[in-house]
């Protein structure tokens, strides 16, 4: 019985869903902000650029993101109606000014055109990539010369979280990561990963990898 309310909660944050994924996403918003603070700090974000994230939840980090004033645009993506639904109520100005959009689609298969965004973050969703198509696509989309952050939660401590079982998580490690840049065809040399304190005692991983310039 146990085991099958951590699987039910593991599966939520996978996708949110429901009354019990309305209080799922408003728990990110407290677990992700010191990791997403990190990413987008990471992204080095410049003037007129455009941002693309990848699981944007209820939208915080694109909120964060578009109150510098450098930035251009932003594209937040997710699966989860209820998230992209939360992400519009704290996105609403910027919505309506035109400075963002929210797109409801799979990773795997960006609905967009090659080379059109300069930035990707990712923060706590590599762990429900099945493969790393999801971030071939999201080299794909990117700019030459633009850089991908990715964040996730080391394996050493998320393989003690009842919720990140085998059947909704994929864990991380530094070879784990980088072999999923380096799948995706980001090259080594143009990857690093550094560890990361994530706050609550939560050790991370922080990856920056650069498509190559023409």
């Amino acid at each position: 019985m146990l085991d099958a309310l951590w699987e039910g909660l593991g599966a939520q944050l996978r996708n949110p869903s429901g009354l019990f994924g309305r209080l799922v996403g408003s728990a990110m918003v407290l677990a992700n902000a010191k990791p997403n603070a990190l990413a987008i700090a990471a992204l080095g974000l410049k003037e007129g650029e455009c941002l693309l994230e990848l699981g944007c939840g209820s939208g915080s980090a694109l909120q964060e993101s578009l109150r510098l004033p450098q930035l251009g645009r932003a594209i937040g993506l997710d699966w989860s109606e209820i998230m992209l639904a939360q992400a519009s109520r704290r996105n609403r100005q910027v919505l309506e000014a035109g400075r963002c959009v929210l797109v409801r689609c799979e990773f795997a298969h960006l609905p967009f055109a090659d080379e059109i965004v300069d930035a990707v973050l990712a923060v706590n969703v590599v762990y429900f990539m099945n493969s790393s198509a999801a971030v071939g696509e999201a080299r794909r989309v990117l700019r030459p010369g633009g850089r991908i952050v990715v964040y996730a939660t080391d394996r050493t401590a998320m393989r003690h979280w009842p919720f990140a079982g085998r059947h909704t998580h994929r864990l991380f490690d530094r070879r784990r990561l980088t072999a999923l840049l380096a799948d995706a065809g980001f090259s080594a040399d143009r990857l690093r990963i550094e560890g990361v304190n994530a706050g609550f005692g939560v050790t991370g991983l922080l990856a920056t990898a650069y498509k190559e310039s023409r």
